[in-house]
């Protein structure tokens, strides 16, 4: 695969954000003398993507989110506790995580040393950075571009636009990497890039643009560029 510059998702493409968010669950569970079980993180997953499903879809905004998503979650699951009061020890505990997935490292020092490396989020800037730095994976990585500073989320065609302007290489010579195939692949390929889709729990069906690439373990990536 040709390229000139590569762009990665962060969450759930080089953090484990599934890993961070359970370690913080647990924490504040346990902070918040509630009962756990694992009802509790399935939940958490459903609502949490639903919630920035809407995000994307430009419907909500992350502070909509921070507000909301612990009361939905304790209301789904039958729980009387405060949920704005959890939703800040939640976060808390987010942006101390700092687990890497399994080949980050390997793929980040690759790529490093053939292209620009950029990374796309729609999370906060200074939480990105902070736990990109504390997993020692910062040093790969030649600028972020993140929605809280661009004013939009991706898949928005605006976030994209700033993306390729800033890597300053023509969309098609830029290779997006993600694991969202409706936040990463199919706005990155509305915008002409080359897309590769990170599936580690299964691959999804595409309801339009087809990945240049897909795979399950981050190491098939360094085969293909």
């Amino acid at each position: 695969m040709r390229v000139s510059a590569v762009l990665l998702d962060i969450d759930d493409t080089l953090l484990d954000f599934h890993a961070g968010a359970r370690e913080s669950i647990l924490r504040g569970f346990a902070a918040f003398g509630l009962p756990y079980s694992e009802a509790v993180f399935e939940t958490f997953l459903r609502i949490n993507e639903g919630l920035w499903r809407e995000i994307e879809a430009g419907r909500l905004t992350r502070p909509g989110l921070h507000a909301i998503r612990w009361m939905r979650i304790f209301d789904a699951l039958g729980i009387e506790a405060d949920g704005p009061a959890f939703e800040t020890v939640f976060r808390q505990g987010i942006n101390e995580s700092a687990i890497p997935v399994p080949g980050a490292r390997e793929l980040l020092a690759y790529a490093k040393e053939k292209y620009p490396v950029y990374l796309a989020s729609n999370a906060d800037y200074a939480q990105q950075e902070r736990r990109l730095a504390k997993a020692d994976l910062l040093r790969y990585v030649d600028g972020m571009f993140v929605s809280d500073r661009i004013g939009c989320a991706k898949p928005a065609p605006a976030f994209f636009d700033a993306c390729v302007d800033g890597v300053g290489v023509p969309a098609e010579r830029i290779l997006m990497i993600g694991d969202s195939y409706a936040a990463d692949i199919s706005g990155a390929a509305a915008r002409g890039m080359r897309t590769c889709l990170f599936a580690p729990r299964g691959i999804p069906a595409f309801d339009g643009a087809v990945p240049d690439l897909v795979v399950t373990e981050l190491a098939r990536v360094m085969e293909s560029i």
